[in-house]
């Protein structure tokens, strides 16, 4: 049987003077004073402790380990397809110009300002946020047909326009003429020149393209169309006005109604099919749920790091039920010694080290013990049982906050040590043997932290998977009024294999633990 004792607090260690200290790989192994018959537990009396580790580490799948609790999915269910109107085959020259004026009373991007755009209207009409204003696309033959068309009759105006100023020329005096010829000799060589550029260009892609612009979805157009009808607005133009200043109707044949994608695309494959087929998109891909999904994964060192921290809050709950037997067996023999206390167990860790920043059970000592804690002699108070506000998260906050007012007092709250004024837990990771209840949960929202890892749900009062009986999630570290948001997990009870717990021993060795330390209501791991 091995014994491992972890040191509290990282580089900080506290140690009885006279013990016999032994550095085994970077723990610390301590003799035994107090041994927990039901946890296999062994603990010294300055709260640090050992656990009796029976089984060596599993390496068996740790994915399945955690839970995390997402937040409800408030994302708006768009539709696959949306109807909407289009210009096709619209003139190069008026696209840019027709595109500005469509988006002065139809505007694709939703409005950044909701003070300047009724809500329950914009609403009402599909979103076209990730659509383009225009396309450019290959030119059908019946397009390539009319262009040769129309090319031709203006060749023939040109022609007999040219044949006028001609005969109108020679009328001009000779001088008039030279100066011409020399003027127009020099138009001639930069025309050539462009034309060159012009062919070089074309030589390069010979396919005939097209323009098309969209106006905007089915509804917002009918909108606009019928409000035009009803009211007049001198100072905003109307759909119609815009329609009529480019020479178009909604009667135009190029006037047409396609069905557009109603929402961004999913991946670059689709993005890319539908830019090539369907209409161009813009892709937003730190939106997408895959982008999402593999920008939170856990990489395997952080759940190791969430497992040892999950054992480690189990550990401090035991000597959290250790001090409270200690303050019972110090009261009067007056006072009822049959009083009994929930205890949970809490600790903040700082990921980027993998230390223990504070332990609620050392804070419950230094608050508790008259005079020096060191001596550990006579427990003055019990804070959880005489405060209702020291509850194990919050001890474990309370001696984060004392740490920094030591660093602050030693070496001054400008200094590289203090932490720049930022709020408390900034950046920690929390641990709780119990899931947190809606104060408790509230306060480490308060606090900053980066992630809460807790054991069993508390169907009564819990602020995260919330109460049973409500049906739905507490949800506090993810609400949307607050300013800040922190990732929260509870140990998976389930594997889906037998019901419960299955497979990997350590894990089941450690939720058994936890379930008896918090017995108060059985948990149905299957409803959870």
């Amino acid at each position: 049987m091995d014994v491992i004792i972890t040191k509290i607090g990282g580089p900080r260690t506290f140690a009885p003077s006279g013990a016999a200290v032994q550095n085994i790989g970077g723990l610390i192994e301590l003799p035994t004073i107090h041994h927990h018959q039901q946890s296999g537990i062994v603990y010294h009396p300055l709260a640090l402790y050992c656990r009796m580790v029976t089984m060596s580490c599993s390496n068996s799948s740790t994915a399945d380990w955690f839970i995390e609790i997402e937040s409800p999915d408030a994302e708006e269910v768009l539709p696959e397809w949306i109807e909407c109107y289009i210009i096709e085959n619209i003139d190069p020259t008026i696209c840019g110009p027709l595109s500005k004026d469509l988006s002065a009373i139809l505007p694709l991007r939703s409005p950044l300002s909701s003070a300047e755009t009724n809500a329950s209207t914009t609403n009402q009409f599909p979103k076209t946020d990730h659509l383009k204003r225009a396309r450019r696309r290959a030119a059908t033959e019946n397009e390539v047909k009319l262009r040769a068309n129309s090319s031709a009759q203006t060749q023939k105006l040109s022609s007999s326009s040219s044949d006028d100023k001609t005969s109108c020329g020679k009328k001009l005096k000779s001088e008039d003429v030279e100066s011409r010829d020399i003027n127009t000799e020099k138009q001639s060589n930069g025309h050539n020149k462009k034309k060159r550029k012009q062919k070089d260009r074309s030589n390069q892609n010979s396919t005939p393209w097209s323009l098309d612009v969209l106006v905007g979805s089915v509804q917002q157009c009918n909108d606009s169309l019928k409000t035009a009808t009803t009211t007049r607005n001198e100072t905003s133009p109307s759909l119609l006005a815009i329609l009529a200043k480019y020479g178009l109707s909604e009667e135009s044949p190029n006037f047409t109604r396609q069905s557009l994608p109603g929402r961004p695309a999913k991946n670059k494959e689709e993005r890319d099919e539908w830019n090539k087929s369907v209409w161009p998109t813009l892709f937003f891909e730190k939106k997408t749920t895959q982008f999402k999904q593999e920008e939170i994964a856990l990489t395997s060192a952080e759940i190791e790091l969430m497992k040892n921290g999950m054992q480690e809050a189990l550990a401090d709950a035991m000597m959290g039920y250790t001090q409270f037997r200690e303050w019972k067996e110090q009261i009067e023999p007056s006072r009822d010694k049959e009083l009994s206390l929930s205890i949970s167990g809490a600790l903040v860790i700082d990921p980027q080290t993998g230390s223990i920043v504070s332990r609620a059970s050392q804070e419950r000592k230094l608050q508790g013990i008259a005079g020096d804690a060191s001596n550990h002699q006579t427990w003055a108070s019990f804070p959880d049982y005489i405060n209702p506000l020291s509850t194990a998260p919050l001890l474990a906050i309370q001696g984060v906050s004392r740490i920094e007012r030591q660093v602050a007092i030693s070496n001054g709250m400008e200094s590289d040590k203090f932490r720049g004024g930022q709020y408390l837990c900034t950046g920690y990771d929390v641990y709780l043997t119990k899931e947190p209840n809606i104060f408790e949960a509230m306060s480490l929202v308060h606090s900053r932290v980066r992630r809460v890892i807790f054991g069993i749900p508390d169907e009564g009062m819990g602020g995260l998977v919330g109460p049973k009986s409500s049906g739905q999630e507490a949800g506090i570290h993810s609400l949307p009024g607050t300013n800040h948001h922190y990732r929260a997990f509870r140990l998976n009870l389930s594997d889906g294999s037998d019901g419960c717990i299955g497979g990997d021993m350590t894990r089941k060795s450690l939720v058994a633990e936890l379930r008896n330390l918090h017995p108060e209501k059985e948990v149905d791991c299957k409803n959870i």
